[in-house]
């Protein structure tokens, strides 16, 4: 298909052409994004669970996180992803080597009750009732993904 001097505009770039530009940089933006967030997070709990230390502290965590068929690790897991955000959390997930049981559980479990802290912000500007709207969050949250565990673990 030819391009007609009709179909370009007074600034001279074809549209698909400053679409594809504009596409490029948005990808670029989003890369860089996932790579500031997620590779520091990703090596971090790599260094821990290798040098013993993630075990050493989920041993203490791990009667508590098996309520919900997880392992102690999984606290690090969940403490990402209720206190930053999901990309942190996935990046403390990605090298623990989860089931895909152990993997909805908690994603259940962050996909009603996650960066908390981040959204109670946000919910104190609309609302007085922050606190015990991030409670209910994370009670829900929880009892969401005990009773997914119950089922699939």
């Amino acid at each position: 298909m030819k391009t007609d001097a009709r179909d370009i505009p007074a600034g001279g770039v074809p549209p698909w052409r400053e679409a594809l530009g504009h596409s490029g940089r948005r990808t670029r933006a989003f890369v860089w994004f996932l790579l500031k967030n997620i590779l520091p997070l990703y090596l971090a709990t790599e260094i821990l669970k290798q040098s013993g230390l993630l075990a050493w502290l989920s041993g203490f965590l791990a009667p508590i996180m098996g309520l919900w068929g997880l392992p102690g690790e999984a606290a690090a897991v969940l403490s990402a992803g209720l206190l930053v955000n999901l990309y942190a959390a996935t990046a403390v997930a990605a090298p623990l080597g989860l089931s895909w049981q152990q993997v909805s559980v908690l994603g259940l479990i962050l996909g009603i009750a996650h960066s908390l802290v981040v959204e109670a912000a946000v919910v104190r500007e609309l609302t007085q009732r922050a606190w015990s709207i991030t409670l209910l969050r994370l009670g829900l949250g929880l009892g969401a993904g005990w009773l997914l565990s119950l089922i699939i673990i």
